[in-house]
């Protein structure tokens, strides 16, 4: 590589570096509600001098914002925070970021609802069509909760994590399995509500076990009821969760 292209390549990607770690901050700022929905960011000047970054930097970074659905650019009124209906948290910018705060309640609740809707369906048919080692991966990951410390929640939302996705990977749908990574992110930020409140993590375990049991002996229905049974307990744990955040 000779000097010349060096020069022109070096600011692109420190630019690049910049914008992402503006993006990162703004992005976490409008998930804590720091920037309330429906109202304007601080002027791209205000912005500019807190990060001390260019305005083409912060341009790129509000641009990345906009298609992640977290904000919109209005003539006169400036960069509005758009309202939470309509953020992309299924991004994976956004998840990661998700991780970083307290986790939302609303959007547990809308993730159990889609788990209801996927994964008893996903388990149905991970049933018929698993092979050997898709089997080995979902009893490597039950194995792994059961191996985990209950307080170590980092831990036991990977083995977690890891165990739903090699469902949905098991079930050689192209849709879930192009899911799983997804949801995984999502269920690891969900864990840590509904699992600091579980009534009974043994049951947990428990249920995780046979919803195992029943895809080993090829059994699809019985999958499918099992995987139901399982997101219902997450379902009373988050009901719990919003009681307890009640005053």
């Amino acid at each position: 590589m000779n000097d010349s292209a060096r020069t022109h390549r070096a600011p692109d990607m420190s630019s690049r570096f910049v914008s992402q770690r503006v993006l990162a901050e703004l992005g976490r700022r409008i998930l804590a509600g720091q920037y309330p929905q429906h109202s304007a960011l601080p002027t791209e000047l205000q912005l500019c001098a807190e990060f001390g970054v260019s305005r083409t930097a912060m341009r790129e970074a509000t641009k990345m914002l906009a298609a992640k659905g977290l904000v919109v650019s209005r003539k006169r009124a400036g960069t509005l925070v758009q309202d939470s209906s309509l953020w992309n948290r299924l991004d994976t910018d956004v998840l990661s970021w998700m991780s970083t705060i307290d986790p939302d309640p609303e959007f547990v609740r809308g993730l159990i609802e889609a788990r209801l809707a996927i994964e008893p369906a996903a388990a149905e048919l991970a049933a018929r069509r698993a092979t050997a080692s898709d089997l080995a991966r979902i009893e490597a990951g039950y194995l792994a909760m059961r191996a985990a410390d209950l307080k170590d929640l980092a831990a036991c939302a990977e083995a977690d994590g890891a165990f739903h996705v090699s469902i949905l990977s098991a079930s050689h749908n192209p849709v879930f399995a192009g899911l799983a990574s997804l949801i995984g992110q999502a269920l690891e930020n969900s864990f840590r509500l509904t699992t600091s409140v579980s009534r009974n993590y043994a049951e947990t375990l428990d249920a995780h076990g046979e919803v195992l049991e029943a895809i080993r002996l090829r059994q699809p229905d019985l999958a499918r009821s099992r995987m139901g049974a399982l997101i219902d307990i997450a379902s009373a744990d988050l009901v719990n969760a919003t009681a307890k955040k009640r005053p």
